[in-house]
């Protein structure tokens, strides 16, 4: 009996972790892309460091590199988890800053969707 009862949880495991496996990828799906409008500029390494403008302007000069737009959808992200896909993709860019432009939520009938668009700079000073 104890060899069918061990047969029998692992049927029970396997389905359970496959579930969470799913959950957890639809679950926090995000994905940024950089559109170039301005000066290229060497990459940098993805962990870079990103100063982020929500409610001002930057007090520096700076030159505009492009725009960065973040989505997140299945109704889990917000703007913390589409973030730090947008900040790779201005290290990837090779920005300083990016300065938040818009942040919005959509609904397409299934899913909520965030979408967010962004400046990427370059300092000059």
């Amino acid at each position: 009996h104890k060899r069918r009862e061990s047969t029998m949880k692992k049927m029970l495991i396997v389905p359970v972790v496959w579930a969470l496996s799913a959950i957890v990828l639809l679950g926090g799906c995000s994905t940024a892309k950089f559109i170039k409008t301005g000066t290229s500029a060497a990459a940098k390494p993805d962990d870079c460091q990103i100063e982020i403008f929500t409610t001002k302007q930057p007090d520096r000069e700076y030159e505009e590199l492009g725009i960065i737009e973040g989505e997140g959808f299945l109704g889990g992200d917000s703007l913390e988890m589409v973030l730090p896909k947008m900040k790779i993709e201005a290290c990837r860019a090779g920005g300083d800053a990016i300065i938040l432009l818009s942040s919005q939520k959509s609904f397409d009938g299934e899913d909520e969707n965030l979408n967010v668009t962004a400046t990427v700079i370059r300092w000059t000073d």
